[in-house]
Protein backbone atom coordinates (compact mmCIF):
# COMPACT_ATOMS: atom_id res chain seq x y z
CA UNK A 1 0.00 0.00 0.00
CA UNK A 2 1.45 2.78 -1.58
CA UNK A 3 0.89 6.42 1.12
CA UNK A 4 0.67 9.72 -1.09
CA UNK A 5 1.02 13.48 0.33
CA UNK A 6 3.92 15.61 1.48
CA UNK A 7 6.00 14.78 4.76
CA UNK A 8 5.85 16.93 7.56
CA UNK A 9 10.07 18.18 6.25
CA UNK A 10 8.61 19.22 3.06
CA UNK A 11 5.09 21.25 4.41
CA UNK A 12 7.73 22.94 6.83
CA UNK A 13 10.06 24.34 4.63
CA UNK A 14 7.15 25.68 1.94
CA UNK A 15 5.61 27.23 4.71
CA UNK A 16 8.86 28.43 5.58
CA UNK A 17 9.53 29.51 1.80
CA UNK A 18 5.92 31.63 2.08
CA UNK A 19 6.78 33.24 5.05
CA UNK A 20 10.13 34.36 4.10
CA UNK A 21 8.73 35.89 0.71
CA UNK A 22 5.71 38.05 2.46
CA UNK A 23 8.09 39.26 4.92
CA UNK A 24 10.21 40.82 2.16
CA UNK A 25 7.13 41.93 -0.26
CA UNK A 26 4.51 43.05 3.08
CA UNK A 27 7.00 46.64 2.99
CA UNK A 28 7.41 47.21 -0.95
CA UNK A 29 3.58 47.07 -0.87
CA UNK A 30 2.64 49.09 2.16
CA UNK A 31 5.12 51.44 0.53
CA UNK A 32 3.39 51.44 -2.69
CA UNK A 33 -0.02 52.11 -0.88
CA UNK A 34 1.68 54.86 1.36
CA UNK A 35 3.11 56.70 -2.12
CA UNK A 36 -0.04 56.12 -4.40
CA UNK A 37 -1.80 57.71 -1.75
CA UNK A 38 0.45 60.96 -0.99
CA UNK A 39 -0.08 61.27 -4.84
CA UNK A 40 -3.89 60.99 -4.85
CA UNK A 41 -3.72 63.68 -2.01
CA UNK A 42 -1.70 65.85 -4.03
CA UNK A 43 -3.85 65.44 -6.83
CA UNK A 44 -7.14 66.48 -4.53
CA UNK A 45 -5.13 69.55 -3.29
CA UNK A 46 -4.56 70.70 -7.08
CA UNK A 47 -8.48 70.18 -7.95
CA UNK A 48 -9.15 71.94 -5.01
CA UNK A 49 -7.05 74.82 -5.96
CA UNK A 50 -8.13 75.14 -9.49
CA UNK A 51 -12.06 74.29 -8.40
CA UNK A 52 -11.11 78.16 -6.29
CA UNK A 53 -9.47 79.72 -9.79
CA UNK A 54 -13.14 78.57 -10.92
CA UNK A 55 -14.76 80.39 -8.46
CA UNK A 56 -12.67 83.08 -8.52
CA UNK A 57 -12.78 83.74 -11.93
CA UNK A 58 -16.88 84.11 -11.59
CA UNK A 59 -16.38 86.01 -8.56
CA UNK A 60 -13.91 88.42 -8.86
CA UNK A 61 -15.10 90.74 -6.05
CA UNK A 62 -13.07 87.98 -4.03
CA UNK A 63 -9.80 88.67 -5.63
CA UNK A 64 -7.41 90.45 -3.38
CA UNK A 65 -5.22 93.58 -4.58
CA UNK A 66 -1.55 93.97 -4.80
CA UNK A 67 0.00 93.08 -1.30
CA UNK A 68 -3.04 91.52 -0.11
CA UNK A 69 -4.07 88.06 0.84
CA UNK A 70 -7.92 86.57 -0.02
CA UNK A 71 -9.41 83.24 1.72
CA UNK A 72 -11.88 81.26 0.20
CA UNK A 73 -13.22 78.19 1.99
CA UNK A 74 -14.13 74.54 0.76
CA UNK A 75 -17.41 74.80 1.61
CA UNK A 76 -18.34 77.72 -0.60
CA UNK A 77 -16.89 75.77 -3.31
CA UNK A 78 -18.83 73.13 -3.06
CA UNK A 79 -21.78 75.34 -3.12
CA UNK A 80 -21.06 77.11 -6.27
CA UNK A 81 -21.13 73.30 -7.69
CA UNK A 82 -17.64 73.11 -8.98
CA UNK A 83 -16.96 70.45 -6.44
CA UNK A 84 -18.86 67.76 -5.20
CA UNK A 85 -20.12 67.85 -2.17
CA UNK A 86 -18.17 64.82 -0.87
CA UNK A 87 -14.37 65.47 -1.33
CA UNK A 88 -12.16 63.31 0.75
CA UNK A 89 -8.79 62.98 2.12
CA UNK A 90 -6.97 59.50 0.78
CA UNK A 91 -4.77 59.50 3.75
CA UNK A 92 -7.46 59.72 6.49
CA UNK A 93 -10.34 58.69 4.28
CA UNK A 94 -12.06 61.68 6.20
CA UNK A 95 -13.86 64.18 4.55
CA UNK A 96 -12.26 67.66 4.31
CA UNK A 97 -13.65 70.12 6.27
CA UNK A 98 -15.97 72.66 4.67
CA UNK A 99 -13.75 75.76 6.19
CA UNK A 100 -10.73 74.46 5.02
CA UNK A 101 -9.00 77.57 3.10
CA UNK A 102 -7.98 78.35 0.11
CA UNK A 103 -5.24 81.47 0.71
CA UNK A 104 -5.12 83.77 -2.81
CA UNK A 105 -2.84 85.98 -3.13
CA UNK A 106 -0.48 87.65 -5.90
CA UNK A 107 3.00 86.92 -7.34
CA UNK A 108 4.47 88.08 -10.36
CA UNK A 109 1.14 89.46 -11.59
CA UNK A 110 -0.80 86.38 -11.40
CA UNK A 111 -3.21 84.74 -8.74
CA UNK A 112 -1.71 82.21 -6.50
CA UNK A 113 -4.10 79.40 -5.32
CA UNK A 114 -2.62 77.08 -2.30
CA UNK A 115 -4.53 75.10 0.11
CA UNK A 116 -3.54 76.33 3.87
CA UNK A 117 -2.23 73.73 5.66
CA UNK A 118 -4.91 72.51 8.78
CA UNK A 119 -2.51 69.78 10.86
CA UNK A 120 -4.33 69.41 13.44
CA UNK A 121 -7.73 68.17 11.37
CA UNK A 122 -4.90 65.61 9.99
CA UNK A 123 -4.24 67.57 6.75
CA UNK A 124 -1.03 67.88 5.94
CA UNK A 125 0.95 69.27 2.28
Amino acid sequence: MKKSGFTLPEVLGVLTVLALLALLITPVVSKTIKNNKQKLYNVQIETIEKAAHDYAIKNTDILPEEGNTSYLTLGEIKRSGLLPEEVRNPITKELFPDDLQIEITIENNQYVYKVVEQEEAGIKQ
